[in-house]
């Protein structure tokens, strides 16, 4: 029997497909967005970026250890966290470049020791939890934040940080004014915009803020492997399935892109968009047909 060798590319996406497979509880999340950095950087070592997490973790967890004796509040916890990441290892905010697509890319975070909310959070994150820390990540609409949430604390103890922000503590009225000043007073707060994320979910937004940006600069094929990503995890995605069906169109890949666009039809017959997709159908159906 014949062996093929996988693309780089292609073992990275199956990779990643693996990684998300598991259990909600069990998907590792910084394994999984490195994973799609290495299907942007195919000789990418993603171990070797795990263990600058571990090392940054190990390094937190003694100083949390030390600190410990004096039985330190959650403020000041959060200040050891933050004085690591933001003061000593030089993490930040990219707001000169907030819309390169690099700063999704977990493994260009990790050596930039620059990003935007949503990776800098998968660090903060996974650096915390990793030392013992119950800190969650936070979807809030536009703008993603962390929650330290001390142990043997109640709610009033409970933390939001703006990671993309040096880890500026939040309050709730803090966050609520945030996403009023994104999308305007006519957006009314919702009280599970402050629920923590699955690793799936974090991994979504991740995804959706790569194809956006990828679309945004004319590059159909990334958008596409982000599509791909993302379907990975959530299969029956119908919006993302006709996404990926008409990038594909456009790419020149017509059974593959009629594939997409007739799950559509056939199961979203009641979408706004639906003569459209039908017609794109129909016209790649005379293209196929005049090709078989």
């Amino acid at each position: 029997m014949e062996h093929y060798e996988l693309d780089p590319r292609d073992e990275a996406i199956q990779a990643f497909h693996e990684a998300v497979s598991g259990p909600a509880d069990e998907v590792p999340l910084a394994r999984a967005a490195l994973l799609i950095s290495r299907c942007e950087y195919p000789g990418l070592d993603v171990d070797v970026h795990e263990r600058r997490l571990q090392d940054i973790a190990d390094t937190l967890a003694q100083r949390l250890a030390r600190d410990a004796e004096r039985r330190p509040s959650p403020l000041r916890v959060v200040q050891t966290i933050n004085q690591l990441l933001y003061r000593e290892l030089g993490f930040h905010g990219d707001n000169q470049h907030y819309d390169d697509p690099r700063n999704l890319y977990l493994s260009h975070v990790l050596s930039e020791r620059a990003g935007i909310p949503v990776t800098l959070a998968i660090v903060y994150a996974e650096v915390a939890q990793r030392a013992g820390l119950d800190i969650r990540i936070v979807g809030l609409p536009g703008h993603i934040v962390c929650l330290y949430r001390p142990e043997g604390g109640g709610e009033a103890d409970e933390m939001y940080l703006d990671v993309f922000n040096g880890g500026r503590v939040l309050t709730v009225r803090d966050c609520q004014v945030m996403v009023r000043n994104i999308f305007g007073a006519k957006v009314p707060f919702k009280p599970y915009y402050l629920a923590g994320l699955t690793p799936r979910q974090v991994l979504q937004r991740l995804l959706h803020n790569l194809k956006a940006g990828h679309l945004q600069r004319g590059d159909e094929e990334r958008a596409a492997l982000a599509i791909d990503l993302l379907l990975g995890m959530f299969p029956w995605d119908l919006d993302e399935i006709r996404d990926r069906g008409m990038l594909r169109e456009r790419l020149g890949e017509y059974p593959l892109a009629l594939d997409d666009l007739e799950q559509y039809v056939q199961y979203r017959a009641g979408a706004r968009d639906i003569q459209t997709v039908a017609e794109t159908v129909r016209s790649l159906r005379r293209h196929t047909d005049s090709e078989a």
